[in-house]
Order: structure tokens, then sequence, then C-alpha cells
């Protein structure tokens, strides 16, 4: 007895891996920034003034080394799900062109919204000049 042929889902599952390895490659750039960065000062006398305590250097190293862990557990998943998506894609070059311009936007607006980045009309140009190359070298691949 033969079982029913299954269908299909209408996105690639190798689609979803490589955009959420281009994300979370993204949050490791984040958290490896704020590892060193002013606004983890600024983050950590808040959190100090919220609960009630003294702004104390160790509060502030607790958050730093929480931003390390976190660069790290980011890096770790980026892998992952990078590799995964490798392995489930039609070809590296569509996975490799999928997981750069997931993590260069994802970059773009974390820089935007966490520190305040401009990102100009220019900027925006050579994105989108990037993605446009990025989309022939992915056809030129073959479907």
């Amino acid at each position: 007895m033969s079982s029913p042929p299954t269908q299909k889902s209408s996105t690639s599952p190798w689609i979803l891996l490589a955009l959420a390895s281009g994300a979370f490659a993204a949050l490791n750039g984040l958290f490896a920034k704020l590892t060193t960065d002013q606004h983890t000062t600024s983050f950590a006398r808040s959190l100090a003034h919220l609960f009630g305590l003294e702004s104390s250097p160790f509060l502030e190293l607790l958050v730093r080394g929480l931003c390390l862990g976190l660069n790290v557990v980011c890096n770790i998943i980026m892998w992952a799900l990078f590799t995964r998506a490798l392995t489930a894609g039609p070809s590296t070059t569509k996975v490799s062109i999928t997981n750069t311009a997931s993590n260069f936007l994802a970059t773009a607006l974390f820089g935007m919204v966490i520190f305040q980045e401009a990102v100009g009309g220019l900027w925006w140009l050579g994105a989108a000049m990037m993605g446009a190359g990025c989309i022939l070298v992915g056809m030129r691949e073959g479907a």
C-alpha cells in the first residue's frame, strides 16, 4: 500500500533558515557592539535606577558579560541555521545571498533603532544596488 503524495509548502524551508541565520548574524554584531559600546553603560545605569540600586562598575560589567554571552549564543545559532540552510537549499549561492541580504537589512534596522544611526538615501540606493546584484547572480545560478 503506497502513501498519498505529500503537498509541498509554498515557502521552501531553506529560505526561512537563511533569513533567520542572517538575522542572528545581525544580532551577533549588535551584541558584540553592545559589549564595548557606551550605550551599555547607560543601560546599566538605567537598570540600577529602575531597581533603586546604586550604579556600580560590577553591574555594568555584568551587563557587558551578558552581551558577550548573547553574542556567542547568536553566533552559534547563526552558524547552525546557516549550515542547515546550505543543506536544504538548491545552491550555496542562493543561500548565501539570502543570508547576506537578511543580515544587511537587519543590521541597518538595529543601527537605526538602537544606536540612532542615520541611514540616508545614498545608503539605501547602495543597498538596493547590492540587492539587485545578488538577484542577478542568483538568477544566473538557475532555478
